[in-house]
């Protein structure tokens, strides 16, 4: 498997934060539950860490990458 290196954007203003990720994941892979659990881990640490109210953290889902690393598979 071939993941990309996740890239992060950040705006502050007022005293918090809004976080933007984008990063691929490997498929298959429940997606909403995936971005659920990044916005609410990475949001909780970057808040922990700086002390700054998160108010908004984005995921965009780039790329899947299949986890059997790379091999196609058929439906017969």
């Amino acid at each position: 498997m071939n993941l990309a290196a996740p890239r992060a954007s950040v705006a502050v203003a007022g005293g918090s934060a809004r976080l933007g990720l984008t990063l691929d994941l490997p498929y298959p892979a429940e997606l909403a539950g995936a971005a659920r659990q990044l916005q609410h881990y990475v949001g909780e640490r970057v808040a922990e860490l700086t002390g700054m109210k998160v108010s908004e953290v984005t995921v965009t889902i780039e790329h899947l990458v299949p986890a059997s690393g790379g091999e196609r598979r058929r439906v017969q």
